[in-house]
């Protein structure tokens, strides 16, 4: 339905998410259909390609409110949100049901007598999504930087039948589903041959960053480099043709989401000229860097603008959507760079994989051997390469705070630790009956 490859018209996209989630599944067909409806849910919301992306850049240094941002907006900005905030309960939900969508299709597609192998690749696409789901639930809500913590979240394998409430899992059991899943997907999902949906590659991609969340940094070195040294995906060949080509033949995105102004008008560009701007801060660091002009740009007025979702147009026409980038191969570059370099004390491997991406930005290379300056300058990276696109920042001081690295107030005040994680839906918390307990310092 989708080859990006091939795609000449952004506009030239059918809706995949007509289906809904109990659609009956008896044969590979039905099964099909009902996996196009769980990418339907990766894209009918603003959830996963605007929200989440935005909040989280708020709460880390790279974006803040826009003009039409308010308080709602404006407590991620200041990491003091309340449990009745709008956007945890629309996220919350909206990530659940496309992990409710995807539990259909894998329950139902594995018990399918049948021979046909695209029930295996059904089954591992559908789990990818899920993995990938949780991943970000995980890294809201849980306490993602310590295994030994019980508040993990809720985990759901099958599709949901009552509303009986479930307790949360712990961040280990919830480590050990999402990379259950990927591993599944590594084995049994399609080659890489598109960017909008599942691959091998992109579990393996996705695989890499979990593993670097989870402190094992020699695997994820590991599979990062495999990824970076896969045939299938390569660095564009300047910082801003990732932005410019978006969709159209590109040859960076790993996995990312269809996007055009009438079937899939996602309404992300506006919302990030509107509801969400980049800091000051970001602007500030971007100055001197080389991206800076791909990276923000300037209404007539003079205000600032994310430049990377900014110029969507066809035929001329400016439009209002856009893309998410969830995997890009710029990133693995600075995943490997880190894992290699906690793991295995590799200071060559680091740089070298630090200054690919330096290089292709025409920024002057890293030459430092120190460890601690290597390790802080591959932060600092991540905020000019990958800033206001999808709030990595955020996470990357959590983990570097966690690491005992930085001071996160060095960089945002934060009033305690138990501000490193959202609280929980209120409405999520009153409704378990008591078993769902509330994060701790909310």
């Amino acid at each position: 339905m989708f080859t990006s490859c091939n795609l000449t018209d952004v506009t030239d996209i059918d809706p995949v998410y007509q289906i809904s989630e109990d659609k009956v599944i008896t044969n590979i067909d039905q099964a099909q259909t009902a996996l196009y409806g769980t990418y339907g849910a990766l894209i009918k919301s603003a959830s996963y390609i605007t929200y989440t992306p935005a909040i989280t850049s708020m709460m880390g240094l790279t974006m803040k409110p826009g003009v039409w941002g308010g308080g709602t907006e404006n407590s991620f900005f200041t990491n003091d949100v309340l449990s009745d905030n709008y956007y945890l309960e629309l996220i919350y939900t909206d990530m659940y049901f496309l992990i409710n969508n995807a539990n259909h299709v894998i329950t139902k597609t594995e018990i399918l007598e049948t021979e046909d192998s695209r029930k295996n690749e059904i089954v591992a696409e559908a789990k990818f999504l899920r993995a990938l789901s949780n991943f970000y639930l995980l890294r809201l809500w849980g306490e993602f930087f310590d295994e030994s913590s019980s508040n993990g979240i809720v985990l759901k394998e099958e599709p949901i039948v009552s509303a009986n409430p479930q307790a949360r899992a712990s961040v280990l059991e919830t480590y050990n589903l999402i990379l259950e899943d990927l591993e599944y997907a590594i084995e049994y999902a399609p080659s890489f041959s598109d960017t909008f949906y599942a691959s091998s590659l992109a579990a393996k991609a996705l695989k890499s960053k979990v593993l670097l969340y989870k402190k094992d940094y020699s695997n994820a070195a590991q599979i990062a480099l495999e990824v970076i040294n896969s045939s299938d995906r390569e660095l564009e060949d300047t910082f801003s043709d990732v932005f410019t080509k978006k969709i159209i033949g590109t040859k960076e995105a790993i996995f990312q989401t269809p996007f055009d102004n009438s079937n899939d008008r996602n309404n992300k560009a506006f919302m990030y000229r509107a509801y969400f701007g980049i800091s000051d801060y970001y602007i500030s660091q971007m100055e001197n860097d080389a991206r800076y002009e791909a990276a923000i740009a300037y209404t007539s007025s003079g205000s600032a603008r994310n430049n990377k979702f900014n110029n969507s147009v066809y035929s001329g026409v400016p439009l209002t959507a856009d893309t998410e980038y969830f995997i890009r191969l710029g990133e693995l570059y600075l995943i490997y760079a880190e894992a290699v370099l906690r793991g295995d004390n590799d200071i060559d491997e680091a740089l070298a994989a630090l200054n690919n991406i330096r290089e292709r930005s025409e920024n002057t290379l890293i030459s430092s051997t120190n460890k601690d300056e290597i390790l802080e300058a591959i932060r600092v990276e991540k905020v000019l390469e990958l800033g206001a696109e999808s709030g990595e920042e955020w996470y990357d001081l959590v983990r570097y705070h966690k690491e005992g690295d930085i001071d996160i107030n060095t960089y945002k005040e934060i009033s305690s630790d138990t501000k490193l994680i959202l609280p929980l839906p209120i409405q999520t918390v009153q409704l378990s009956e008591g078993l769902i307990n509330q994060n701790p310092g909310y």
